[in-house]
């Protein structure tokens, strides 16, 4: 399991952006892209929390490129961002898990960190369920907005967000699937 662990780290960490409010300032969230296009998934409540209206990423490379927050789906823990990626070679899209297949105690990886990439090892703890549709606890924790919940192939099943971490800092909001919604 090291050797998968590691590649899976290493192959969502290509898709992992750090956020900063536009024109300077420090992290405000992490964000995952989930395609080639360059739409990303991140905590809405860091982003908000920010007071900012322009963001940028840090691409995987280093490389700074502009970021326009999706106004659909406001109300959820997630939001959907387009990342101007451009003709950039400096990422690669992560691709988000079938939740459906998803088992309680599979072995899932944190990838989070204010800083450099910080990772934690665990299990799923609970699956989403009637009460709690979009939550999954998971036995390693994160403070970092945006932090990202992989399984052991690398798949995107969570992202902590301000609603999952007023719960626990061992619970994850699962991504939603209508990431590929319209651009406003």
């Amino acid at each position: 399991n090291d050797d998968l662990a590691a590649q899976s780290i290493a192959s969502v960490q290509k898709a992992i952006v750090r956020l900063i409010a536009r024109g300077g300032g420090g992290l405000v969230a992490r964000g995952v892209i989930i395609d080639g296009k360059g739409t990303a998934l991140t905590d809405r409540a860091a982003l908000d929390a920010s007071g900012a209206t322009d963001f940028s990423a840090y691409l995987y490379s280093g490389e700074l490129v502009p970021v326009s927050v999706r106004s659909a789906a406001s109300t959820t823990a997630i939001a959907i961002l387009d990342i101007k990626v451009g003709t950039s070679t400096g990422f690669a899209p992560a691709a988000v898990a079938d939740l459906s297949k998803m088992k309680l105690g599979s072995s899932v990886i944190r990838i989070g960190g204010v800083g450099a990439d910080t990772v934690g090892e665990g299990v799923v703890a609970t699956l989403p369920s009637k009460d709690s549709p979009n939550l999954i606890e998971a036995s390693v924790q994160s403070a970092t907005p945006g932090s990202v919940l992989i399984n052991l192939f690398g798949e995107i099943i969570g992202i902590s967000t301000g609603v999952s971490r007023f719960i626990g800092s061992d619970f994850y909001s699962a991504p939603i699937n209508n990431a590929t919604t319209t651009p406003h």
